[in-house]
């Protein structure tokens, strides 16, 4: 199963915090922090764009952790207060609009003005006064995102698809075998029936061609059925089995995922990079688990089954 990947935001005065945290975090996740200088794994490279490399982390990482400290002094309502970083501010804005707030915590200072628009965040605070409180901060946020360690059904691209996917497809064939009982073929009634959705290891640029090779990789036949308010038949790959009646089916539509990363990063799609296709990696689980969560949701987990491409 691939490792979920943290992002560890901080001041550079607090690089030492930054630090600690990874050396709690590491032996559960795939921790990288802001300034990491391995260039594999660093966030921000020579020659780009500092946003662009942030918009990149974004898509890259699981969760993220910003840790505020007192760094700027400002009048707030004619007092003056302690609040973090600007840049600090910011990432958190961004991580938490592409990860939602059940994958981001804010690790702060005790003496912090925290801003009202930060609440419903998970916020973790400490103080430097005693040292025990931050690792104790960490701890609390790695329980937190150990315990929500299934991705969340979001607005990413590749979530979106899997919807989409689920609704025009999936959940009309479940519904007709239920109202049905089953499936008629080729003049025999089968009440025993699956259907399986073939996932590959990865994406490749021409998905119809990838899916086409695996295909010829079994002997089907092609079905068709009509599905009320569908303008259109409903056409699936068969085969029989032990007795059971099994569909086949290869999402195509996974190739959106292609074309909205290939728009969000294009220099990451031209060069096919590490970063490129460890977002698409991302995004392929992702259309997974989503998957998943609609069929668990709409108690059709037991009639779909989603496969990799090694068992065919």
């Amino acid at each position: 199963m691939r490792e979920q990947r943290i992002f560890i935001g901080s001041t550079t005065e607090e690089l030492d915090l930054a630090e600690e945290a990874e050396s709690i975090l590491e032996s559960d996740f795939d921790v990288t922090i802001w300034n990491d200088d391995v260039w594999e794994s660093s966030v921000f490279k020579i020659n780009n764009s500092f946003l662009s490399d942030l918009l990149k982390a974004s898509l890259k990482f699981d969760y993220g952790i910003l840790i505020g400290t007192c760094d700027d002094k400002v009048t707030y309502r004619g007092k003056e207060v302690l609040q973090p970083r600007d840049n600090v501010l910011f990432e958190l804005g961004l991580f938490v609009g592409r990860l939602g707030i059940s994958k981001c915590a804010f690790v702060i200072e005790e003496e912090l003005k925290v801003l009202s628009d930060l609440q419903g965040i998970s916020l973790a605070r400490f103080t430097k006064k005693d040292p025990d409180s931050f690792s104790e901060a960490i701890n609390k946020v790695k329980d937190f995102f150990t315990a929500s360690k299934t991705p969340d059904i979001n607005f990413f691209p590749s979530s979106t698809l899997a919807a989409v996917y689920f609704e025009n497809l999936l959940k009309p064939t479940c519904e007709y075998l239920i109202k049905n009982s089953g499936f008629q073929y080729e003049q025999k009634k089968y009440e025993s029936y699956e259907i399986n959705v073939v996932l590959p290891n990865r994406i490749n640029t021409n998905v119809n061609l990838q899916f086409e090779k695996l295909k010829s990789k079994i002997d089907t036949e092609t079905v068709s059925f009509e599905h009320e308010g569908r303008p259109r038949s409903i056409n699936l790959d068969s085969q029989i089995e032990d007795g059971k009646l099994k569909f086949v089916d290869f999402p195509t539509i996974i190739t959106g995922i292609n074309y909205s990363l290939a728009n969000l990063l294009p220099q990451e799609f031209n060069q096919l990079n590490q970063d490129y296709n460890l977002v698409l990696e991302r995004e392929l689980k992702r259309f997974e688990v989503t998957l998943k969560q609609l069929l668990l949701r709409d108690g059709f987990e037991e009639i779909v089954k989603i496969v990799g491409e090694e068992d065919l």
